[in-house]
């Protein structure tokens, strides 16, 4: 039995199952319960933790006190797949399969995907929850941000547990790529782009109120009119890999049918990921 949030390499895959070594040992473990690191599976996309060194969340466009500008927790590490600092972005092992999917289709179109969270622990979670709770106590702008109906404060943050959490949901915007380079590790090539520029998106990433709504109300599929282009091919990228979109977030992405595979049973976000234990292939 490992503990959750315990780290370890993965040795090999057999079935729904993967063989893996850790400080705990060397044995089996169900992968429909585990988290991989996104970045070892899919080095492509451009990976940006902003909650790991500088917060970007804010709402009605103000900084929130104690969370915008701040590292919510340790995020870049060592890994030696790569022999290099990169951020860590633990998805379920299933949802990273639908996100190599969606950046395959954003690559083909001479774009990809940048992503700005996948796992977040809890203790994370309700920082944000308790400060912006604050700030709309006192900000009557900011409060109708987030309570004008039919939109309440947790479709922009979850009062309770997140899928953030959970190891299914992730924070993405699109890219245009400029250039690219192959890459090599352990005698495999691997693709990364160098030169990229961002488009614009209905707002800036980590926006908590209704100015960064997908569709017109919760369980709506009529969409928003700030759904520009480059938000309409990100949606498309994910749906068709089989994710479901935030209707109040244009950037979350869920992807439901792994937390079926799970069993129900997945995270509840008490840990950090704070160590790689990644290799290069042999």
């Amino acid at each position: 039995m490992l503990p959750a949030g315990a780290s370890f390499t993965i040795l090999g895959e057999k079935g729904n199952w993967w063989k893996v070594s850790s400080g705990y040992g060397t044995g089996w473990v169900d992968h429909r319960l585990c988290m991989i690191n996104l970045p070892d599976v899919v080095p492509s996309i451009v990976y940006d933790a902003t909650n790991a060194y500088s917060s970007r969340y804010t709402s009605s466009g103000k900084d929130i006190p104690g969370i915008t500008g701040q590292a919510l927790y340790q995020g870049k590490v060592y890994n030696p797949r790569f022999d290099e600092e990169q951020f860590l972005m633990p998805v379920l092992y299933a949802t990273a399969k639908k996100i190599c999917a969606a950046q395959q289709k954003a690559l083909s179109q001479g774009n990809s995907l940048k992503l700005y969270e996948a796992y977040r622990p809890y203790a994370t979670q309700q920082a944000v929850v308790k400060a912006l709770t604050a700030l709309a106590e006192r900000d009557p702008e900011v409060k109708a941000g987030i309570t004008t109906k039919p939109w309440s404060m947790t479709y922009f943050i979850n009062t309770g547990y997140s899928n953030h959490q959970k190891g299914f949901a992730l924070d993405v915007r699109l890219v245009k790529v400029s250039r690219t380079e192959t890459r090599t590790t352990g005698g495999h090539t691997y693709l990364v782009p160098v030169d990229y520029q961002e488009y614009e998106m209905p707002t800036p990433i980590h926006e908590l109120s209704m100015a960064a709504v997908s569709t017109t109300g919760p369980g709506e599929t009529t969409l928003a009119s700030t759904m520009n282009d480059p938000a309409l091919a990100l949606r498309s990228y994910f749906r068709k890999a089989g994710m479901t979109p935030l209707e109040s977030e244009w950037w979350h992405f869920n992807d439901y049918a792994a937390r079926t595979l799970a069993g129900g049973r997945t995270s509840t976000g008490g840990f950090e990921v704070t160590r790689c234990r990644s290799a290069a292939p042999g």
